[in-house]
């Protein structure tokens, strides 16, 4: 027991801070990303260029709330939604297969990118320790013990487990990595269309005008005053 607790000892020792080491950078990384305002497509609002997508959605919703994009045509309106907007089914795909929330670094959601590189790391980290510990047991304590009829290998034990449970929880996370960005992006979307005032179908939102006109008919039994409703 005193031997596979010193073994144990000696590879989280090596194993754990390079993996620690790789997901600092990779934060590190992210955070610098967040931090570029000026990814995006160019717009001039009221004489300053603004840029739109290419960032977070709470990002968007500050950018919609600063400026008004309704004095843009429909035009240029709908030709920013088609370039703004995120698509879906690729991001989920890649953070299935890919994983490290790199789907989700293509939508801007920080947060599902952050989900995917700890996550990712944590598990690779588990499996890692399972692996090394698996293969000191095999070339280290099986060799020395060899011959020995009361040989007692609780090392190999944790190695199997470990690798086990890191598959398991890897797994597990690649498929929440691969849901996230369905919520995300059509909320995303949703926020472009309200800001650019463009419909579900693509239509110019602006464009939906009620008119009411009073009319006024003369009859038999007195005047009676309607109105009618224009929609244009």
């Amino acid at each position: 027991m005193k031997r596979f607790l010193i073994w144990l000892l000696v590879l989280l020792v090596l194993v754990v801070p390079l993996s620690a080491q790789s997901l600092m950078i990779s934060l590190v990384g992210t955070g610098l990303d967040a931090l570029n305002t000026e990814d995006g497509i160019p717009v001039e609002i009221d004489g300053e260029r603004v840029y739109l997508g290419g960032s977070t959605l709470g990002a968007l919703k500050k950018t919609f709330k600063n400026h008004d994009f309704s004095q843009l045509t429909f035009e240029q309106r709908s030709a920013l939604y088609e370039q703004a907007q995120v698509s879906i089914a690729w991001p989920a795909f890649k953070n299935l297969l890919a994983g490290f929330g790199s789907g989700s670094k293509l939508q801007g959601d920080l947060g599902g990118q952050l989900f995917g590189q700890i996550a990712d790391w944590t598990a690779a980290t588990t499996i890692g320790i399972g692996m090394g510990t698996f293969l000191i047991d095999l070339f280290f304590i099986q060799v020395l013990s060899a011959g020995s009829s009361s040989f007692d290998d609780p090392l190999q034990d944790f190695a199997v487990g470990a690798m086990t449970v890191g598959a398991i929880f890897l797994a597990v996370e690649r498929v929440i990595q691969a849901i996230l960005p369905i919520p995300y992006g059509a909320r995303y979307n949703k926020t472009l269309r309200n800001g650019l005032k463009v419909t579900k179908d693509g239509g110019d939102a602006l464009g939906l005008s009620l008119a009411v006109g009073p009319v006024i008919r003369v009859t038999e039994l007195g005047m009676q005053v309607a109105a009618t409703i224009h929609m244009e």
